[in-house]
C-alpha cells in the first residue's frame, strides 16, 4: 500500500470517527432534552396514582448516579459497584428479549399443601379443602404442566427496575393483577423517573384494574417480612404460583431472592380457617361468661419489681442442658412454662409459677388430663389467650387471659364491645406457646427476660425436644410419626451460638414473630439461654454464664401482685354478644362469594377476573362493623384461592384447566352453604372432638 493510500484510510478513518461524534452529540443532546419531560410525566402520574412516591422522589437527591448516553441513543447506567454499564449498547432491544426470554422460562413460587388423608376431623375447611386439593392432585396426574407465561397473569415479584425499559414490553405482552416491584437501590428508581415510561405503566395496570405495590431501598433483611406485610392487607394467595423475574445481575438483589427463597413458607403464617374463627367465638364467649379474667390495657409493673428476671422455658432440646440451673434459680425468677415442657418440669420437681398455652382444641384439655397429674395443675396459675378451651380453666388454681389479635372473637369482645379500653391485645402471641409466654412477659412489664429450651429448631434432626418429654419413648427412643410430623419443612438457619441449626417452618416462624414482638419492646433485656436457633433482639447468654441479681424481692409477692392487679373480669349480656355476630350479615356475604363464581367461565382470564372482584368484595369488609366476618372468612378464602391458583397457572390447557377451575368453584359453593349453616349455631360450637394427636404422643407408651 502507498504512503498516499495509507493516508486517504486514515483520512477516512477520521472523518467515520466525528460523524460517530456528532452522532453521539447528536443522541446526547436529544436524550438531554426529552429526560426532563419524562421525569415531569411521570412524577405527575405517580401523584395521581402513588402519591407517596411522588412525594419521596420529585425533590430527591441521589448519592450515586452515572448516566451515559448508549449506541442507540437510550440512557445507560454505569453500575458503581463494577465500574460497567448495565446494559449494552441497545438497552431497550435488551430488555424486550429479557422479557420474551422470561415469557418463555419462567420460575413460579410454589407452596406445597399438605393434606393429612390420616387425620380425621368435623372441621368443613378440611373436607372442602380435601375436596379442592384432590381436583389439582387429578389435575396434575392428567395434564402437561404450564411451561410458559400466559396471556393473564395473577401475579408477579419483579426483583430490579434498573431504566425501567423492561416494564413496557412486560406489560404489552402480560396482564398481570398483582405486580411486585423491589428495587434496593433507590438512587437507581429515581434514575429510572427520566428513562421509563411510568406514565405508561401505571395507566396500563390501572386501566386493567390490576395493582402495583413498590418496596424500595429494602434489604435482603427486611423484604420478605415488608412482603408479608404487605400481602396480609391484599391476600396472601397472590403470592402462590407468581412469576420471579430478575432484571439485573447483583449481588444485593440475589441476596434478596436467596432470603425471600429461603424464608417464602412464612406467606402463610396466620392464615387460620373458617372452623378455627368458629371455634374462637364460642370458646370467647364460653370463657367471658366463667368470669376469666383478662389482661389490662394499663398493666404495669411496679419499678421495684422490673428487674425481677423472668425464665420462659419450653422443651426444646436445650432444656436438657438447662434444667439444672433452672431449679437452681427457681426461687429467685417468675417461671413461665410452656407447652409440652410441663410434665418434664414436673418431673425434674419444678413447679412454674404460671404455665402457658395457645392451642385452641379440645387437644389441650385432654393433653392435661391425660399426662399431667391434676393435683400438679392445681398448683399452677394458667396464662393463655381467649380462644383457648373452657374446660381449660378449670384445672389449674387460676387462669388469666389475653386477647388474641385478628381472631373473630376478639375482634367481637375487644374491639366492638370493649372498644379498647379495658382490655390488651397480645402482640405477636403465636404461633408457638414460647411467643405466647414472651408477648405476656413483655406487657407485664418485665425488664429481664430469659429463654430456656425456647430453642425454634434443633442440631440433631432426631433429638428435636427434651429427652425425657412425650416425644420420645421410655427408653429415650424418638417416636417415629410424631418426628416425622415435628420435622416437616426443615429448613436450615444461623444458630444462637454460631454455626447453623436445623428448623422448620412452623417453628421459624415462631423466631420470626419474637423478633417483632421484641422491636416493640426495646426496653426489655431479653437473653436467649438455648442452644438453637439466633433470635434478633435477644442476646445469646451460655446457660454456665447465667447470673442473676442479689437481694431480689420474694417473687410470690409479685405473682400475686399480677394476678390481683394487672388483670380484670368483663361483663356483657348474651344479647349483646349475639346481635355483634351478625348472622344474617354473614348469610348474605357468603351468597355474594358464590354470585361472584356461579357462572359459566370459558377462559383463564374470565376466572382470574371473577377471583379478584370476589376477595376484592370480601376485603371490602376488613374495616367495617362487619370486619369480624372478614377475618372469619380471610383464612379459608386464602387457602381455597391459593389452590385454585395452582389450578389456574399450573397446566398448559386452557380448556381442561378450566373444566378443573369449574369442579374446584362448585365444592367451594357448597363450602359456603355449609358454613352459613355452622354459623348459625357458632356459640354452641365449643370444640369437642378428640385430636389425633393424642395417639401419637401415646405411641410407645405402657
Amino acid at each position: 500500500m502507498s504512503s498516499l493510500d495509507e493516508i486517504d484510510e486514515l483520512l477516512a478513518h477520521a472523518e467515520k470517527q466525528l460523524d460517530l461524534m456528532a452522532e453521539k452529540a447528536r443522541l446526547e443532546k436529544a436524550l438531554a432534552s426529552s429526560m426532563p419531560k419524562k421525569f415531569e410525566e411521570n412524577v405527575r402520574a405517580f401523584e395521581k396514582y402513588m402519591p407517596e412516591i411522588a412525594a419521596q422522589f420529585r425533590h430527591y437527591r441521589p448519592k450515586e448516579m452515572q448516566m451515559v448516553c448508549s449506541a442507540s441513543g437510550a440512557a445507560n447506567l454505569i453500575d458503581n459497584y463494577t465500574g460497567r454499564p448495565l446494559y449494552g449498547d441497545d438497552p431497550v432491544e435488551q430488555c424486550r428479549e429479557q422479557v420474551e426470554n422470561l415469557i418463555e422460562n419462567p420460575k413460579y413460587t410454589r407452596l406445597a399443601f399438605s393434606l393429612d388423608d390420616e387425620v380425621e376431623n368435623t372441621f368443613i375447611h378440611t373436607k372442602y379443602m380435601h375436596k379442592i386439593h384432590k381436583v389439582f392432585l387429578d389435575a396434575q396426574e392428567e395434564l402437561e404442566p404450564l411451561t410458559t407465561i400466559p396471556d393473564h397473569l395473577g401475579s408477579m415479584i419483579l426483583f430490579g427496575v434498573g431504566l425501567g425499559y423492561h416494564l413496557r414490553h412486560l406489560l404489552d405482552e402480560i396482564t398481570i393483577d398483582h405486580l411486585y416491584i423491589c428495587e434496593p437501590n433507590k438512587d437507581w428508581f429515581f434514575t429510572s423517573l427520566y428513562t421509563c415510561d411510568w406514565k405508561y405503566v401505571l395507566e396500563t395496570i390501572d386501566e386493567r384494574d390490576g395493582s402495583m405495590y413498590l418496596h424500595l431501598g429494602v434489604s435482603y433483611d427486611q423484604f420478605t417480612g415488608d412482603f408479608i406485610n404487605e400481602l396480609k392487607d391484599k391476600g396472601s394467595f397472590n403470592a402462590v404460583n407468581s412469576v420471579i423475574y430478575q432484571h439485573y445481575p447483583s449481588n444485593e438483589l440475589q441476596q434478596i431472592i436467596e432470603r425471600f427463597s429461603h424464608d417464602f413458607h412464612m406467606v402463610t403464617i396466620g392464615w387460620g380457617f373458617f372452623d378455627d374463627g368458629i371455634i374462637s367465638i364460642a370458646h370467647d364467649f364460653a370463657n367471658a361468661q366463667k368470669k376469666t379474667p383478662l389482661i389490662k390495657n394499663d398493666a404495669k409493673l411496679p419499678h421495684k419489681w422490673q428487674g425481677v428476671p423472668v425464665f420462659i422455658v419450653a422443651n426444646g432440646p436445650s432444656f436438657d442442658l438447662a434444667v439444672n440451673a433452672i431449679k437452681e434459680h427457681e426461687g429467685e425468677a417468675v417461671i413461665f412454662s410452656c407447652g409440652s415442657v410441663l410434665p418434664v418440669l414436673l418431673k425434674s420437681g419444678i413447679i412454674p409459677d404460671f404455665h402457658l398455652e395457645v392451642e385452641r382444641t379440645k387437644f389441650t384439655y385432654d393433653y392435661f388430663v391425660e399426662f399431667v397429674d391434676l393435683e400438679d395443675t392445681k398448683k399452677i396459675n394458667f396464662l393463655t389467650a381467649n380462644i383457648m378451651h373452657p374446660g381449660c380453666s378449670d384445672l389449674f388454681k387460676w387462669t388469666g387471659m389475653g386477647f388474641k389479635p385478628t381472631e373473630a372473637s376478639t375482634i367481637i369482645a375487644s374491639d366492638y364491645m370493649d372498644r379498647h379500653a379495658n382490655f390488651a391485645q397480645l402482640k405477636f402471641c403465636n404461633p408457638q406457646v414460647a411467643n405466647t409466654a414472651l408477648s405476656f412477659a413483655c406487657h407485664m412489664g418485665f425488664h429481664e427476660i430469659y429463654l430456656f429450651g425456647t430453642d425454634c429448631g434443633y442440631k440433631d434432626p432426631k433429638y428435636h425436644h427434651a429427652k425425657t418429654s412425650l416425644y420420645y419413648t421410655d427408653d429415650g427412643a424418638e417416636k417415629e410419626r410424631m418426628g416425622k410430623l415435628v420435622r416437616a419443612g426443615e429448613i436450615e438457619v444461623d444458630g444462637n451460638f454460631g454455626g447453623k441449626v436445623f428448623s422448620t417452618s412452623f417453628m421459624n416462624t415462631g423466631r420470626f414473630y419474637m423478633e417483632h414482638l421484641l422491636k416493640l419492646f426495646p426496653k426489655r433485656n431479653v437473653f436467649n439461654c438455648s442452644d438453637g436457633v439466633k433470635i434478633e433482639h435477644a442476646a445469646p447468654l451460655e446457660v454456665d454464664d447465667l447470673l442473676l441479681m442479689g437481694n431480689l424481692p420474694d417473687k410470690n409477692e409479685v405473682v400475686e401482685y399480677l394476678k390481683t392487679a394487672q388483670f380484670k373480669e368483663r361483663s356483657f349480656t348474651e344479647q349483646d354478644y349475639i346481635d355483634w355476630l351478625a348472622i344474617d350479615k354473614f348469610d348474605e356475604i357468603c351468597d355474594e362469594l358464590i354470585k361472584f363464581l356461579d357462572k359459566d367461565f370459558k377462559s383463564r382470564t374470565e376466572i382470574a377476573k371473577a377471583l379478584m372482584h370476589q376477595v376484592r368484595y370480601l376485603f371490602s369488609y376488613s374495616n367495617t362493623k362487619y370486619r369480624h366476618l372478614y377475618f372469619l372468612l380471610e383464612g379459608s378464602i386464602t387457602y381455597v384461592h391459593s389452590v385454585f391458583r395452582m389450578i389456574l397457572w399450573g397446566f398448559e390447557d386452557e380448556k381442561k384447566t378450566v373444566e378443573a377451575m369449574m369442579e374446584a368453584i362448585q365444592l367451594f359453593n357448597v363450602y359456603m352453604i355449609k358454613a352459613k349453616a355452622k354459623y348459625q349455631r357458632v356459640l354452641d360450637e365449643v370444640d369437642v372432638q378428640e385430636c389425633y394427636l393424642m395417639g401419637l404422643l401415646k405411641e410407645g407408651m405402657d
